[in-house]
């Protein structure tokens, strides 16, 4: 899960789609939790759900905001979310706390502590990851599902193609960072080139809004995340 820098706004939204705009800007249009690239019907996502009492006066903070695909969304629906008991990618380093597999399911990354390895786990039962129904999820919403895990798939092809090409002296490092960005799914292009530390360098600078500072010279990631003034954050 590709940790991202959310920049201060001073901006007063008068509605929370107003902000939409801002946020791609900032973040691109990548689905902050399943890091799909989503082209249109990317929503404005509320960290901590809008429909709940005590949560309504962040319903247009803009501290409060990431961007959400269908699925996400609709996975978190009204769950209030425990800052302190999940990784969130605005305040933590997710990308250190998961992996991925050929199937494209989301796992748990090894080697982390007993409570942040149930914080990866409950994050991604948060959004539903590795889900492909909920039983509240209309025929739209299913398909997307289907779509999510399959454009995983898909998106893993084209990396191992990209990274072929790449070995073979047939591309360039900002080529393929293109290629990645159009493609969406920064982790998963970060996972198939490991081994090319100026492929990744690209790979950081061409998805807008990655938190540059969640990676050293050798793009490796950074944990604990440096404090960025987030609360609950630089957990992992």
């Amino acid at each position: 899960m590709r940790p991202v820098n959310r920049v201060p706004n001073a901006t007063v939204f008068k509605k929370y789609e107003d902000a939409k705009q801002d946020l791609v800007n900032c973040l691109g249009m990548y689905c902050s939790y399943c890091e799909r690239r989503i082209p249109t019907l990317l929503a404005v996502e509320h960290i901590q759900p809008k429909a709940l009492p005590q949560y309504a006066h962040l319903e247009t903070a803009w501290e409060n905001f990431l961007l959400g695909c269908t699925n996400c969304n609709s996975a978190k629906s009204k769950k209030p979310v425990k800052l302190d008991k999940v990784l969130i990618p605005d305040r933590d380093n997710t990308f250190a706390a998961f992996v991925y597999d050929e199937f494209g399911q989301v796992d748990v990354a090894p080697g982390m502590s007993p409570a942040l390895t149930k914080a990866a786990k409950d994050t991604i039962d948060l959004v539903a990851l590795n889900r492909d129904s909920l039983d509240d999820w209309d025929e739209t919403q299913l398909y997307s599902a289907l779509e999510r895990v399959g454009q995983r798939i898909q998106a893993l092809t084209q990396c191992w193609e990209a990274l072929a090409d790449y070995e073979a002296g047939e591309t360039t490092p900002r080529a393929v960072a293109r290629e990645a960005a159009g493609c969406g799914f920064f982790s998963l292009w970060m996972w198939a080139f490991e081994k090319h530390p100026k492929v990744r360098k690209e790979f950081i600078k061409v998805f807008t809004g990655t938190a540059v500072d969640c990676f050293d010279a050798a793009t490796k990631p950074v944990s604990p995340r440096p404090v960025n003034g987030l609360g609950n954050g630089s957990k992992i």
